[in-house]
């Protein structure tokens, strides 16, 4: 179930952003299109950002497209590409490399090399090196008293579990949520996969916000009593007849992003997300209150995301003039 707007914090929200001087770090919501690693090196202050939720590609070693037809929101999608999840070892990669495992005495550059002799030089070696400048830069500008949330799955978590002790610290691991969801194939060769895993870090240790979501229980002794969410997520994947479906690639349903906004976030806090996609991070932060950075390459991306902002936007003040004024893409 997708929650309903949260419209006191969403007034409060405004608010606080409208009385805020001229210059200040976060005067407003930022969309950006374009490499979120120049963005957030040139863009983005140093601890300006409360929470970041990352959906980075998988190293799937596919293309993704929009399915063909009208989105819910729309958006007409033509079968063009979203995004490609495809890497090669290449000059990028090696320099990436160079520059990253150099002399120092810091945890990544003693980490890469060892990833390097168990990959080889491959494109998983060349993804995990798209990876880390990114996380960096994301562990430079969150806050001290905020954290990160990493989408991955089987293919690359473990590795990337690796890079965020490296970059993050293994102290500031919180918890490896993992989300279950019913959609998706099985073979006769293994277990079918079922779930992704969402790695959870904070900035300092135990300097994080956190507010416990409570579910029903489904135990006898618990009949018709809330507990707090375990750190198993049965959260419903998107099926073909969802009315937030928009056909792009790798849509995450909202209500697993307001769980994750909800419980590490205030009304009012910056909520950051660096491959946003269709936007449901972003739509979630403005319908509680929060608010809210997007990054994307993908120019159809970028759409989707102002189209369904611009939709929650007067879902949220009855409006029916289908403007947002907040909304400024920069490129």
């Amino acid at each position: 179930m997708i929650s309903k707007v949260d419209r006191g914090a969403v007034q409060r929200r405004r608010r606080s952003t409208a009385s805020e001087p001229r210059g200040s770090i976060m005067p407003e919501n930022r969309l950006f299109q374009g490499d979120n690693l120049e963005v957030l090196r040139r863009q983005l202050a140093d601890e300006s950002v409360d929470l970041t939720y990352l959906d980075p590609p998988f190293n799937s070693n596919r293309d993704y497209f929009a399915l063909s037809g009208n989105t819910h929101s729309g958006i007409s999608a033509d079968n063009s590409s979203a995004f490609e999840d495809r890497w090669q070892w290449n000059d990028l990669a090696i320099e990436t490399y160079e520059e990253l495992s150099g002399e120092g005495d810091d945890r990544l550059s003693s980490l890469l090399p060892a990833l390097k002799q168990i990959t080889g030089e491959t494109g998983l070696m060349a993804y995990i090196l798209m990876l880390a400048p990114r996380l960096i830069q994301l562990h430079r500008i969150l806050k001290p008293g905020g954290s990160i949330y990493l989408h991955c799955d089987q293919r690359a978590g473990a590795y990337i579990k690796l890079l965020m002790d490296a970059v993050f610290g293994r102290d500031n691991f919180l918890n490896c949520i993992v989300w279950c969801y019913g959609l998706g194939g099985s073979s006769p060769r293994y277990w079918p996969r079922k779930h992704d895993d969402i790695l959870w870090y904070s900035k300092v240790v135990d300097g994080h916000y956190f507010r416990a979501i409570k579910i029903p229980a489904t135990s006898q002794r618990m009949k018709g009593q809330l507990k707090k969410a375990p750190d198993f997520w049965d959260i419903p994947a998107i099926n073909n007849m969802a009315r937030e479906r928009t056909r792009y690639p790798t849509q995450k349903p909202v209500a697993l992003l307001e769980r994750i906004i909800q419980s590490s976030s205030r009304p009012g806090d910056v909520v950051l997300d660096p491959f946003c996609g269709s936007g449901t991070t972003l739509v979630a932060a403005e319908r509680l209150g929060r608010n809210w950075i997007g990054i994307d390459c993908s120019p159809e991306a970028i759409e989707l995301t102002r189209e369904r902002l611009a939709r929650t936007e007067q879902d949220t003040f009855n409006s029916s003039s289908g403007e947002f004024p907040n909304i400024k893409v920069f490129n």
